[in-house]
């Protein structure tokens, strides 16, 4: 028993008491407890939450309001999960990542807009990428790169590309790690689900599939990776299969060394002619050429070709991605980005985009990635 000798204090003891008890009522007394403290000084004033699943089901967990910069989020933990923290501000949303954990941990939000959790192990581990140097240092040239009279356009904009896909780079490669660890299943499906399944889903569900004989079927994080994989699996049979047996159109436009190119000449010229569309900006895309290049050497003596459309709209980023990535086909744009009259002709609904042309001028194939993309390139040439 605690004796209370200065009777002033009396009433402030009791009202603590009957809080925790309240709330160890309202959770169970060995419910296991989130604890995050936040700092947030541009929110004063408005309600924080944390929200399971933004993209889906959007339960709040908790709430708190902001309070001279900072506010205080409880709720108890059944599962360890991808969570946010959530407000709004006006018209504008906000939605940053922490790992519903038992333990306490720290949020704050940097003067570019990057988070930052410490201090429990999944947020320490899994968003350990927030942390890490180089990705701040990228975070923050991008940030700087967007701010009112920095100069737009050319040079500055291939700038501002390079460093979005630097900090991009570092995330992924840093949550690749997370999903391929093979010790923690757990921690593997939420980097999947962060990850958004990428960059090989396949691979992916794989992994997550065999994490469910332990997590279970009902478990959230894997429930929500089964229903991302569905959903991407429906968008990519929406996009494939259009303009199948269909003639192809034709088109004339520049280069990127500047002479002008007829797709038509290349379609006649070829047994197979691959129409590929992307973008200097569009990670996919480049991620992709790898491939590409794979599948140009293996298979352009026997009769494919390639032929790159760009849906930049700046010539210096065109150019200078063109450059890095070495394609060795033709590379065309009319730097009209998605306004462009060739692209309103395919089934572009998102990069990388695609249709593969025989050398009668028909449509074989559309928007086939990876795998799927390499094993159609070699039945054709078996």
């Amino acid at each position: 028993m605690i004796h209370i000798r200065n009777k002033k204090y009396q009433p402030m003891v009791f009202i603590m008491a009957l809080a925790t008890f309240l709330f160890a009522f309202k959770y169970g007394a060995q419910s296991p407890v989130f604890d995050l403290k936040g700092e947030l000084k541009e929110a004063e004033g408005l309600e924080i939450k944390l929200v399971r699943d933004p993209y889906g089901d959007n339960e709040t967990l908790a709430t708190d309001t902001v309070r001279n910069g900072h506010f205080h989020l409880q709720c108890p933990v059944k599962e360890v999960m991808n969570i946010s923290v959530a407000w709004r501000r006006n018209r504008e949303s906000f939605h940053y990542p922490v790992i519903l954990e038992k333990g306490k941990v720290t949020f704050r939000v940097t003067s570019t807009g990057l988070s930052q959790v410490t201090g429990a192990r999944y947020n320490n581990w899994i968003l350990g990428y927030q942390r890490d140097t180089a990705y701040i240092r990228a975070d923050k040239a991008l940030w700087e790169s967007r701010q009112p009279g920095v100069p737009k356009g050319g040079e500055a904009e291939w700038a501002s590309i390079q460093v979005f896909m630097e900090r991009f780079d570092i995330r992924s490669r840093y949550l690749q790690q997370v999903l391929n660890n093979g010790k923690d299943q757990a921690a593997a499906v939420i980097a999947a689900v962060l990850l958004e399944l990428e960059p090989d889903r396949a691979k992916s569900m794989v992994i997550i599939n065999d994490a469910a004989k332990r997590l279970g079927d009902s478990s959230v994080i894997v429930r929500t990776a089964r229903r991302m994989d569905k959903e991407q699996a429906a968008a990519v049979a929406r996009r494939q299969g259009k303009m199948i047996n269909e003639p192809f159109i034709d088109f004339t436009v520049p280069a990127v060394n500047g002479d002008m190119l007829r797709l038509g000449d290349r379609v006649k010229a070829s047994k197979y002619t691959l129409l590929q569309f992307w973008a200097s900006w569009c990670v996919p895309c480049r991620a992709e050429i790898p491939l590409l290049k794979q599948l140009y050497d293996g298979y352009h003596a026997k009769g494919l070709e390639i032929v790159s459309f760009s849906m930049d709209n700046s010539r210096i980023a065109w150019q200078k991605a063109s450059a890095k990535e070495n394609m060795s086909w033709p590379n065309v744009s009319d730097l009209l980005a998605d306004k462009s009259p060739v692209i309103k002709s395919y089934p572009v609904l998102g990069i990388p985009a695609n249709v593969i042309i025989d050398q009668q001028g028909k449509i074989i194939s559309s928007n086939l990635t990876g795998n799927e993309l390499e094993e159609k390139i070699k039945s054709l040439f078996r």
